[in-house]
């Protein structure tokens, strides 16, 4: 392959490569004292930290494939939005060392458990962050200023909803109201 090695030992694809889809999970919790937190893990490549994603599976719904995710690499499970609540483009390091352009769907996830043994727990390491500590930690530009919007609406209303009857941006994303 046709390529330069770049600093994460990949090869810099020439061209413009075909967009892969994939599904991921903002995986979330809210605290007594009313603060949202996310789980970030790290991956298993370079340590660096993300959300839970990987490959839709075949014959299951995307958001089924999504929640699955999180079981495997986080070990959280709970309740998953039905639709993504955004997406974000990355370049994906393959087993080969080429790199693939991937769009990732993201769909929201209220933890409702955390397991203490999982199938990838001796490959990552999970933590839960602070809206804006988790857009800090995250390389994914896209996903990092999503997050930052989402610190922004909740430091904007001490209660989750802007008005009585309306439905904050966060309320939205977070699900809190179903």
């Amino acid at each position: 392959m046709n390529g330069v090695t770049q600093k994460d030992g990949c090869a810099a694809e020439q061209g413009a490569p075909e967009e892969l889809q994939q599904v991921g999970v903002l995986p979330w919790r809210i605290r007594k004292n009313g603060d949202a937190r996310i789980l970030l893990i790290t991956s298993r490549r370079s340590g660096r930290w993300i959300v839970p994603k990987g490959w839709p599976g075949k014959g299951l719904a995307p958001r089924v494939a999504a929640s699955r995710e999180a079981l495997e690499e986080g070990g959280v499970i709970g309740v998953i939005s039905k639709a993504p609540v955004t997406t974000y483009r990355y370049m994906k390091c393959l087993d080969d060392g080429s790199r693939v352009a991937c769009r990732v769907a993201v769909f929201g996830m209220n933890v409702r458990g955390t397991l203490v043994d999982w199938r990838e727990k001796g490959q990552r390491t999970r933590r839960w962050f602070s809206l804006a500590a988790a857009a800090d930690k995250l390389d994914d530009r896209e996903l990092a200023t999503f997050l930052r919007s989402l610190s922004a609406a909740s430091e904007r209303s001490e209660s989750p909803t802007d008005l009585i009857g309306q439905t904050s941006p966060l309320d939205e994303i977070l699900m809190l109201r179903r």
